[in-house]
């Protein structure tokens, strides 16, 4: 009995500090490249979970898709041109800049493909997000906002 109580009392101030559910959204991309939502909101320090789901019909070769996000500050058009150049590793940039601007990321997705992103915003602000398949950032961007 000596032991069992430690446990309980261990177990029930853990569930206490339990890390809260994580932020679930959905964003569709289609063939008029567009984002569903160019804006989101999540919180400091809760996991975040964003389902991409590209729901078009045109063949993935001509019209990927993926979802790229930056950390506050970063040079949005800069990381487009470099990521829209490196066709050979899924549109996403190797240089060091760019690698230290990216936060996370889906690939370039075809039709009826999807992917989970997750992440934990580990501080506040605006976490840009862009589709870096040439030519689409113009259209496809956006903001999480991180309070």
């Amino acid at each position: 009995m000596k032991t069992f109580l430690p446990i309980v009392l261990t177990a029930m101030l853990t569930s206490l500090h339990a890390a809260p559910p994580p932020i679930k959204v959905e964003v569709t991309v289609n063939d008029q490249i567009r984002f569903s939502t160019k804006k989101l909101d999540a919180k400091v320090g809760v996991p975040m979970e964003i389902t991409v789901k590209h729901v078009g019909k045109i063949p993935k070769a001509s019209m990927s898709h993926n979802l790229v996000i930056l950390k506050p500050g970063s040079m949005v058009a800069m990381v487009s041109a470099k990521c829209g150049q490196a066709k050979d590793n899924n549109y996403i940039a190797t240089d060091a800049e760019t690698k230290t601007a990216i936060v996370a990321y889906a690939p370039q997705l075809g039709p009826g493909e999807m992917h989970v992103i997750k992440f934990t915003p580990k501080e506040a602000g605006e976490y840009p997000f862009l589709c870096t398949f040439p030519g689409h950032f113009g259209e496809m961007n956006g903001v999480i906002t991180v309070k």
